[in-house]
């Protein structure tokens, strides 16, 4: 997990600490934020059973393709070029090579090199008792900003691009479908194509895993359960904290790609998620923003 993230969730206990001293009030609290775009719905579970992508033989249109004559020694190449600058249209094609090219990244580069991680508040931050709400909003904002270890990395082991490079800990970097997708774009600049992809909002849950959901399934998703184990255990008790949830409004990954290669060169993901974290029958809402940026070395 990030140090940022870690040095968030210290913040929230101290709030607990002090929170047995704070506001007594008993009014509503809304909690609504202006980055959030869900509802407190939860969120249909999507499959995870989607087909692994073979990324392991990246010429297997090429094998399929009709062997060129004698007269035209050149006709392979020409074959292969335009097999490989055929750019897909429509949601579903789009998002199926984007899964091919980003997951090939993770399992084939030489390297992967991480530029930086910001977080930043991304709205209101609500639901604070009135008596801690000054030094809980300084806590938390005095934490945002670029993470130190995420700045000017370079990952080559399998190891560790699995680790860290998204999805996290996974050896896959996508397993979005149509569904998981509000928007999926490609445009041609410079002679490469940019991919845009926009995931369907995650709506307020407690129970989010990796795969489940539409956001966790292509971003280094900060998972509630993960959160939830680092609040202290005395927290809990003495001041009723209860089970944390998290939202994940649309979230955005854009990535470069050679069309000669297939061979994804740059990538930056914007996640936005939003920390629900009940305290005393009202939900203290957190809305953050967390971006990633990757150059894929070959």
């Amino acid at each position: 997990m990030s140090k940022k993230i870690l040095a968030i969730l210290l913040a929230a206990a101290m709030l607990f600490a002090f929170a047995a001293c704070g506001d007594d009030t008993t009014g509503e609290t809304t909690t609504t934020t202006a980055a959030e775009e869900v509802t407190d719905e939860a969120p249909v579970e999507e499959s995870t059973d989607a087909p692994a992508v073979d990324t392991s033989d990246v010429s297997e249109e090429e094998t399929s393709a009709e062997a060129p004559s004698e007269e035209d020694p050149s006709a392979a190449e020409s074959t292969t070029e335009a097999a490989a600058a055929t750019m897909p249209e429509g949601k579903e094609a789009i998002v199926e090579y984007y899964n091919t090219a980003i997951n090939n990244a993770k399992k084939n580069s030489k390297s992967i090199h991480s530029n930086y991680m910001k977080h930043a508040v991304a709205g209101e931050i609500t639901g604070i008792p009135k008596a801690l709400d000054s030094v809980g909003q300084s806590l938390i904002k005095d934490n945002m900003g670029e993470d130190d270890s995420k700045k000017n990395v370079t990952w080559t082991s399998a190891a560790d691009k699995n680790a860290f490079f998204p999805v996290e800990g996974e050896s896959y970097a996508s397993k979005l479908t149509a569904a998981d997708v509000k928007n999926a774009t490609v445009t041609e600049k410079n002679g490469k194509w940019e991919i845009k992809i926009t995931t369907v909002a995650d709506g307020k849950a407690s129970d989010y895993t990796h795969g489940k959901g539409h956001a966790t399934k292509a971003f280094n998703a900060v998972l509630p359960g993960i959160i939830d184990g680092y609040i202290p255990g005395i927290a809990k008790s003495l001041f009723s904290v209860g089970t944390v949830s998290t939202a994940y409004p649309s979230s955005t990954v854009v990535v470069t790609v050679d069309p000669a290669t297939g061979n994804v060169t740059h990538a930056n993901y914007m996640l936005y998620w939003t920390l629900y974290i009940p305290l005393s029958g009202t939900d203290v809402v957190l809305p953050f923003s967390t971006e990633n940026d990757y150059n894929i070395n070959w």
